[in-house]
């Protein structure tokens, strides 16, 4: 391993992300390396339990993984039917003056379930379906993206398979494809994001 493999492995243990559960964390974790090429990222991470939380403990808990050593900073809220901008700036708000200078705000539409839904492959492969469901031509449109993967995963199973968030979130995370991720325009800030700082780590 050389030099520039090192300082990346270093800043990479140093990542702290803002969430509303434990099943968001673990989605952020499960792309990392999907976008790093394989680079893993131990996460820092603050759960919200609920947006509330988020929105009124944002620059607290981000101080607390400042002093945790993160270097960087991801806060990932979905946007749940709001609008966009007025969530963006009601993050940003909370979060300014941001302990942590690197840093980005991450706003799933309508929630993090369409960025899964944006790959029917890799839906396939974690549930051993006979092929894949059938497309979703814009995940970001759908009302209820978690309600519509739990049926896709329903009805291509023949009935016999459920569909926990909990549980398969990151398993369909972990299979991802880029390619078909980017269909969610909401999904590029973090791949942006995680490639910046990973890059600024072999400088």
């Amino acid at each position: 391993m050389n030099s520039g493999d090192t300082r990346v492995l270093r800043m990479s243990r140093s990542l702290g992300l803002i969430a509303e559960d434990h099943s968001d964390v673990k989605v952020i974790r499960a792309l990392i390396p999907r976008i790093t090429g394989g680079r893993h990222c131990k996460v820092k991470p603050f759960v919200g339990h609920g947006c509330g939380k988020i929105r009124g403990k944002c620059r607290q808990w981000a101080i607390n993984l400042r002093s945790r050593g993160c270097t960087s900073l991801v806060v990932v809220h979905d946007l749940d039917n709001k609008s966009a901008t007025d969530l963006e700036n009601e993050l940003r708000e909370a979060l300014n003056p941001s302990p942590i200078s690197r840093h980005a705000i991450v706003v799933p539409v309508q929630m993090i379930e369409s960025w899964l839904l944006s790959d029917a492959i890799a839906i396939q492969k974690v549930f051993n379906l006979p092929s894949p469901p059938n497309s979703i031509p814009n995940p970001e449109a759908l009302f209820d993206p978690k309600s519509k993967l739990e049926e896709l995963v329903y009805i291509s199973s023949g009935k016999r398979k459920r569909y926990i968030n909990t549980i398969h979130n990151e398993l369909i995370a972990a299979e991802a494809n880029l390619e078909r991720l980017r269909k969610c325009a909401s999904f590029l800030p973090l791949e942006e994001f995680i490639r910046t700082i990973f890059h600024s780590a072999r400088d």
